[in-house]
């Protein structure tokens, strides 16, 4: 018996990529909680805000770095390793809904990133940290 090297990259590939999506939603949601309480009380949020914001800019980054680049390979053998095994379980439906959720993860990540960088980078700029 052979190992299928390529099938482990791919796999292995399309979970990181997943959980990319999942880090680039959680990074903004983490982003909109700080900049709402940085809006709503004091100093001492605005710091955390301050503080966490370049490390949350780099995940999300990251994240989204990883989006697009490991979107190649899945994309080129989509067919292979997801389609076709959907298919076969007779769980399409199923893997209609997952990347259906995953876009609009990707989606609502970064329409939150770009609201809400903007509201943390003015409240970093009113704290004068």
């Amino acid at each position: 018996m052979s190992i299928n090297w390529t099938a482990i990259i791919i796999i292995i590939n399309n979970y990181f990529h997943d959980l990319a999506t999942a880090l680039l939603l959680t990074s903004a949601v983490i982003l909109w909680v700080l900049g709402k309480r940085a809006q709503q009380w004091g100093r001492a949020e605005h710091l955390a805000l301050a503080r966490a914001y370049p490390t949350l800019v780099r995940f999300a980054q990251g994240a989204f770095v990883w989006i697009i680049l490991g979107g190649i390979p899945r994309t080129i053998f989509f067919t292979r390793y997801e389609w076709d095994p959907a298919v076969i379980k007779g769980i399409v439906p199923a893997l209609m809904v997952k990347h259906v959720f995953m876009v609009s993860a990707v989606v609502i990540g970064a329409l939150m990133w770009r609201r809400m960088a903007k509201v943390a980078r003015a409240e970093i700029a009113a704290s004068g940290d």
